[in-house]
């Protein structure tokens, strides 16, 4: 997972604006070229640098004669010498001045102007509005330079797209946009909830989990980072397609450290998970419950992620009552397995720990609790290890433990 340090222009200078106010603006420095050589000496693999006054809706002209009088000639490929705005100028000094990839957005409306961006020395560009009003341009500046150099920025408020700025908002759903940036042949974006951008509220990762999830989109985070806690729960989401974080007013403040945020973004992915094997008595032995997943296609034990603060037992407590209804009425608390394995999501390879314990449980109305699970089943043993050997193998050390315990309790 890719963290990006934010480098926000206006007239020249870094700032933040809160939540896209222009008329609530920090700033932070004069000089963006030795802020991106800062943030790159603090371990940055990538910047992410916005022209806010283009974002604004000023145009190049008027961006020149307003705030920089003194014009720069610069000489571009081909020998084409042209007189740049002032934030266009500090996106060429910042080329000039480190060597890591450049992510580039604000107030692109033309493929001229997406050109001049990537002939600046921009690796990739950010479209925002001009994918909700022109989206045949999104199409023909992939046709033109690849998916991989065109970013589109889905900007929502309650869930609904905000364009110019943010200073307007459309009845556009954001997950509907993804759905058509996704048929042109966009594969990454950058999605912003406005609501929390700027305020240090943290980052929506259930939002941006779940745009990556249902588009098949890659999703750059960006608004309300407010320190490391959202970069790890950010990368505890990451194989729902989450490609990295925008991180801006967190790093300026110094609520969050660069070189710990990349650390993080760095690690395996990893998840801990806890269930219970539920039983029940029968005149012919224990059965089994077990439910069959959707998203993995395959039978499991009922489970799920520890949340911080939660004990592997509370957790296994909550799973059971949340996805079956069912309580429990005798907990073998000795019979518990601790399972080690790796599992591939999407292209994601996760390392897992799943802590099993065995548990009899009351034979009230099953009741499915979670939308992945579309079936349950009573097994005996042996159809039970058919199931799992079939579809999820590496459960099979929790049947066996679960078999043997209840073959050594004394008989009721």
């Amino acid at each position: 997972m890719i963290i990006y340090p934010a480098i926000d222009l206006r007239r020249g200078r870094c700032v933040r604006l809160r939540q896209g106010d222009p008329n609530v603006e920090t700033v932070f420095g004069e000089d963006p070229a030795q802020m991106a050589r800062h943030w790159v000496s603090q371990g940055a693999e990538w910047l992410h640098v916005v022209n806010l006054d283009g974002a604004l809706g000023a145009t190049q002209d008027q961006i020149s004669t307003l705030h920089h009088p003194k014009h720069h000639p610069q000489r571009l490929s081909g020998g084409v010498e042209l007189t740049l705005p002032i934030n266009l100028q500090r996106l060429l000094e910042i080329r000039r001045s480190v060597e890591i990839p450049i992510q580039f957005g604000g107030g692109m409306r033309t493929l001229e102007d997406i050109r001049l961006a990537l002939e600046l020395g921009a690796d990739r560009v950010v479209l925002g509005t001009v994918a909700v009003e022109k989206p045949r341009m999104v199409s023909e500046a992939i046709e033109t330079w690849g998916a991989d150099r065109i970013v589109v920025g889905i900007d929502a408020r309650d869930g609904k797209v905000a364009t110019h700025g943010w200073q307007e908002t459309s009845a556009l759903d954001m997950v509907e946009l993804g759905h058509q940036m996704h048929a042109m042949g966009v594969r990454r974006v950058v999605y912003t909830d406005i609501n929390r951008d700027a305020m240090l509220m943290g980052v929506n990762v259930e939002a941006t989990a779940r745009l990556g999830d249902i588009t098949g989109l890659s999703v750059i985070a960006s608004g309300g980072v407010a320190g490391i806690n959202d970069i790890e729960r950010l990368k505890a989401h990451e194989h729902f397609n989450i490609d990295g974080v925008i991180v801006g007013q967190a790093l300026y403040t110094g609520n969050l450290d660069l070189r710990r945020a990349v650390e993080v973004g760095h690690e395996p992915l990893r998840r801990r998970s806890a269930g219970i094997v539920p039983y029940r008595r029968t005149e012919k032995g224990p059965e089994f419950l077990l439910l069959f997943n959707l998203f993995f296609e395959q039978w499991q034990f009922p489970r799920g992620g520890v949340r911080s603060n939660e004990s592997d037992l509370a957790c296994a407590r909550r799973e059971l009552q949340e996805e079956t209804g069912l309580s429990i009425e005798q907990l073998h608390e000795e019979c518990r397995v601790e399972l080690h394995y790796t599992a591939t999501i999407r292209h994601y390879a996760i390392e897992r720990t799943v802590i099993y314990y065995l548990a009899e449980v009351d034979s009230g109305e099953l009741c499915l609790g979670h939308e992945d699970h579309c079936e349950a089943r009573w097994v005996d043993a042996q159809e039970a290890w058919e199931l799992l050997t079939e579809t999820g193998p590496e459960q099979l050390p929790a049947l066996d433990a679960a078999v043997g315990f209840l073959q050594r309790l004394p008989q009721r």
